[in-house]
């Protein structure tokens, strides 16, 4: 079930049963523990987990990746690190109750550490709350792991939020995406890990500049 990325991180997938595309969630394994990032559920994974030694701890990018984690918090007995900007309606709703809130630059499991990606609404819309904010989790071996800002297509090109959600996807929340995006990864980060769709390894900072020089068109 388990596909290799890089040495010691997996990734593993399944359809979302709400909406037409796939939920994919990351593994990184380390000589004594695991830790899971936005897990989407499926009928062998706490069996599978259980064959690694179980995991340490489960990190959400974001409220609306909660996905499998308070089952696999129960089974396991392990916490659940969630962005400090989560909603509390979102995770009462999950059944995430007692979870550990994290903000930008904390340090987290494994050497991780959250930037937060907040990119507003587009001046003609309603501003009352941002139109996307999640954490980009910076892993110790230069990859970055998303919830919904950013994703490979299956040509493995740089996909910001709409993009891979929407068709046609909006061009003014395709810009002010790929600008937060843009301006939080840092440029030594070359790997793209992604809550859905496909993972850009090695290639990241190349399709950033092929989406600068493109441009944005309009939708």
């Amino acid at each position: 079930m388990f596909r290799p990325v890089l040495p010691k991180i997996w990734r593993w997938e399944t359809p979302d049963p709400k909406d037409d595309w796939i939920m994919v969630g990351h593994l990184i394994q380390e000589e004594h523990r695991v830790i899971i990032i936005d897990p989407p559920m499926t009928p062998n994974l706490p069996t599978d987990l259980r064959v690694l030694g179980g995991i340490e701890a489960i990190i959400l990018t974001t409220h609306d990746h909660t996905r499998g984690a308070r089952y696999l918090a129960e089974y396991f007995q392990c916490p659940v690190y969630v962005p400090e900007q989560a909603r509390a309606e979102t995770l009462r709703r999950a059944g995430l109750e007692h979870v550990h809130f994290y903000a930008e630059g904390t340090r987290l499991p494994g050497g991780i550490h959250a930037l937060r990606c907040q990119v507003p609404q587009p001046m003609w819309q309603a501003d009352d709350a941002p139109y996307l904010d999640e954490m980009a989790l910076i892993l110790p071996c230069q990859a970055v792991v998303c919830g919904d800002i950013a994703m490979g297509s299956l040509e493995r090109h740089l996909w910001v939020c709409p993009e891979g959600f929407n068709h046609p996807a909006d061009s003014q929340k395709v810009e002010a995406a790929f600008r937060v995006f843009d301006h939080v990864v840092p440029a030594e980060v070359t790997t793209l890990l992604a809550g859905h769709g496909t993972d850009l390894v090695g290639t990241l900072q190349q399709e950033i500049l092929k989406r600068k020089s493109g441009g944005f068109p309009s939708s």
